[in-house]
């Protein structure tokens, strides 16, 4: 059975690696999967992990208080939500509360806060997937109970030791979008290559999707900084759908919606600039490039 973990900061990545090597030990069938690169360190978003996408059975988002408007959760929370049931998609919350959780990740019914007993649940959850193979009632528990304490430890020490920043978000914002930035260029020169065709219509479809995702969480936080950068992965975005390999009317079909993305940005930064007609907006600037 694989399990997608997603992450984004340090606690984040820490408490992911943590799961990572704990639920093998508890369900001998489980295998998750993460990936241990920064953002900043490489693209994490390739074909390797929407190849594990592909055949993910269950998710699991690690939210702290440092990624909550993560742009890099909110992608792979998109990315998620195509490929798994959302029932079968569970944030689980570290020093977070509930009525914490905004935009997309509010469509997941799963929400989990760290503790024995909401771990536990998430672990039944787990072992109903396996279907004929699923363990034992009475194993399960047994296995819970034995390997929870080595679970609680690990987590409480890397939620003690990591030094939360005020910096966090704001470099996770901005260097997801280059990320993604970086995702439209390699997957465009790779379509120049022989391997053109390893690109299945799906991930031009979640590309669209998920750039709604961050405009939904862009909007809701009237972030104009966003905004902006989101209006400039609009070109390479429409460059690398019109190139594609797509039926003409599914193509024609993203890159309309695209379109529509593009012009609810547009407007919202117009009013953002409205409410402030005296200040120098970061848009004047991208205007008079």
């Amino acid at each position: 059975m694989k399990i997608f973990i997603s992450w984004s900061g340090e606690l984040s990545k820490q408490i992911a690696e943590i799961f990572k090597n704990w639920l093998p030990k508890v369900i001998q069938a489980a295998k998750p999967f993460y990936s241990p690169h920064d953002i900043g360190k490489g693209s994490r978003w390739n074909y390797d992990i929407a190849k594990e996408l592909d055949s993910t059975s269950v998710g699991l988002i690690c939210l702290t208080q440092d990624n909550l408007e993560s742009p890099w959760i909110m992608f792979e929370a998109g990315a998620l939500s195509k490929n798994v049931d959302n029932s079968k998609v569970c944030p689980i919350l570290f020093n977070v509360e509930p009525s914490q959780i905004i935009g997309p990740l509010t469509q997941f019914q799963a929400t989990t806060k760290f503790s024995k007993e909401e771990i536990y649940k998430t672990l039944i959850m787990l072992n109903e997937e396996l279907g004929e193979n699923k363990l034992k009632s009475s194993d399960l528990q047994d296995q819970f109970e034995m390997w929870w304490p080595k679970l609680k430890e690990s987590v409480e020490n890397a939620l003690r030791n990591v030094k939360l920043t005020s910096t966090t978000e704001k470099r996770s914002s901005d260097d997801i979008l280059e990320e993604i930035l970086q995702l439209t260029r390699s997957i465009n020169i790779n379509s120049e290559r022989k391997d053109r065709r390893v690109f299945s219509p799906r991930a031009f479809e979640d590309l669209v999707d998920i750039y709604e995702d961050l405009m939904a969480v862009s909007l809701d936080l009237n972030n104009e900084t966003l905004l902006l950068k989101l209006k400039r992965l609009y070109i390479p975005f429409h460059h690398l759908i019109k190139r594609s390999t797509l039926p003409s009317n599914s193509r024609d079909e993203l890159l309309s919606k695209l379109e529509n993305h593009l012009s609810n940005i547009t407007s919202a930064l117009s009013d953002i600039r409205s409410s402030s007609p005296y200040l120098e907006t970061d848009s004047d600037k991208l205007n008079s490039e």
